[in-house]
C-alpha cells in the first residue's frame, strides 16, 4: 500500500484530503505541521508528500522540503494560495516537485498524485528501499541508483548491504553476516568472500564520502552514514 504524508495546518482541508485518499486505499498520515515534521517523515517513509507552504504564518513548507531533499527524492506536491513568481521559483527549485494552488479541485490533486505514484514515474519508489546519502538501494532489484543511473549489484553484494542497512551505525558480527548471506556456520570458510564483498561495496559507494563501511577482522562490520 502506498503511503501519503499530508502536512497542512488547515485542519478542515487536511481532514478532507485524508478521508478522500483513504477511500482510494492509500495509507495516509496527517500532520498539522506542529512538531518536527521531518522526524514524522523519516518514521512514516511516505511514497509522496502533500506539503502546505504556509505553516504557522511562515513559509515553513519550503524549509521542510529542504530537509527532505538532503537525502531523499520523495515526490512533493506543494499546496498553497501563493502564486508570486518568487514562490513558484522556490517550489520548483526542488527536484521532483509539483505545485497546486488553493482552492483546488480534489480530482486535480488526485491526478497529480497518481502521476507520481504510477510505475511510469522515474521517481516512484518501491516499498522496500534504503536511502544512503546520494544513493538509493533497492534490495529486491539488486541495484543502487545515483543521479538516475542504476548500478547492478551481485547477489552477495545485495545480501551483505541489506544486512548492514538493517543495523546501520551498529557493529554486526562477521559470523552473523556470513551465516545470513552464505548459510554456513564456520565463518572462516567465507571470511575471504566477505572481505572481497566489503571491498567491492566500498568502491560502489565511494561517490559519497559520508558513507563508511568499517570492518574489524574477526569482530564485525559497521555501515555508517555521516550527516
Amino acid at each position: 500500500m502506498k503511503r501519503v504524508l499530508i502536512v497542512e495546518d488547515d485542519g478542515n482541508l487536511g481532514s478532507t484530503i485524508t478521508r478522500s485518499l483513504e477511500m482510494r486505499k492509500l495509507d495516509v498520515h496527517y500532520s498539522d505541521g506542529g512538531g518536527n515534521v521531518f522526524e514524522v517523515f523519516e518514521w512514516f517513509r511516505p511514497n509522496i508528500v502533500l506539503l502546505d507552504v504556509i505553516i504557522g504564518g511562515r513559509k515553513a513548507g519550503f524549509e521542510i522540503a529542504g530537509q527532505i531533499r538532503v537525502n531523499y527524492h520523495t515526490p512533493i506536491i506543494f499546496m498553497t494560495a501563493l502564486d508570486a513568481p518568487e514562490d513558484l521559483k522556490s517550489a520548483f527549485s526542488f527536484e521532483n516537485t509539483d505545485y497546486i494552488n488553493k482552492p483546488f479541485n480534489l480530482l486535480e490533486l488526485f491526478l497529480r498524485i497518481d502521476k507520481f505514484l504510477s510505475h511510469k514515474s522515474r521517481y516512484n519508489l518501491p516499498d522496500n528501499y534504503y536511502q544512503l546519502g546520494l544513493f538509493t538501494f533497492y534490495p529486491d532489484e539488486n541495484s543502487l541508483v545515483k543521479d538516475n543511473i542504476s548500478i547492478h549489484l551481485n547477489n552477495c553484494e545485495t545480501a551483505v548491504l541489506t544486512v548492514l542497512c538493517k543495523s546501520i551505525n551498529c557493529l554486526v558480527n562477521r559470523s552473523v553476516i556470513i551465516s545470513t548471506v552464505w548459510g554456513v556456520d564456520d565463518y572462516k570458510i567465507k571470511e575471504g568472500s566477505l572481505n572481497n564483498t566489503i571491498c567491492s561495496l566500498r568502491k560502489r559507494l565511494s561517490a559519497d564520502s559520508r558513507i563508511k563501511i568499517e570492518s574489524v577482522i574477526k569482530v564485525g562490520v559497521k555501515l555508517t552514514m555521516e550527516l
